[in-house]
């Protein structure tokens, strides 16, 4: 047996909403004579979501998005882990039998007893 083939890490960040475009969308067919287009730079949107990643030594098993201006929570965090074990049974099938070790950091939300429970 792999010593990592049960291990389940997740972690949350801010993922921030870019408003920018990338070079390859700011580019247009033009004549050589035609003038210099002026570009104008971009301004970053303020905008930040909360992204938690899950994955094991395979890959990706779960990623989630919240909605703009929420946090993570004990709530939002076992409904994430709800949908974490609908994932690894679609994804992962027999890992359950084996046991799952979820690592994960010690942030507020993981340990909340509702989370524990």
């Amino acid at each position: 047996n792999n010593l990592f083939e049960n291990l389940i890490t997740g972690d949350e960040t801010w993922v921030r909403l870019n408003t920018l475009r990338n070079k390859h969308d700011s580019m247009t067919w033009k004549h050589p004579s035609s003038p210099v287009t002026k570009k104008f730079k971009g301004q970053r949107s303020p905008a930040k979501v909360m992204a938690t990643v899950f994955w094991d030594a395979k890959g990706m098993v779960l990623s989630d998005i919240l909605p703009h201006g929420q946090c993570i929570n004990s709530v939002q965090y076992c409904s994430t882990l709800d949908r974490l074990l609908c994932a690894i049974r679609r994804k992962r099938p027999g890992l359950l039998r084996m046991g799952v070790v979820l690592q994960h950091n010690n942030a507020t939300p993981h340990l909340a007893n509702l989370t524990q429970q």
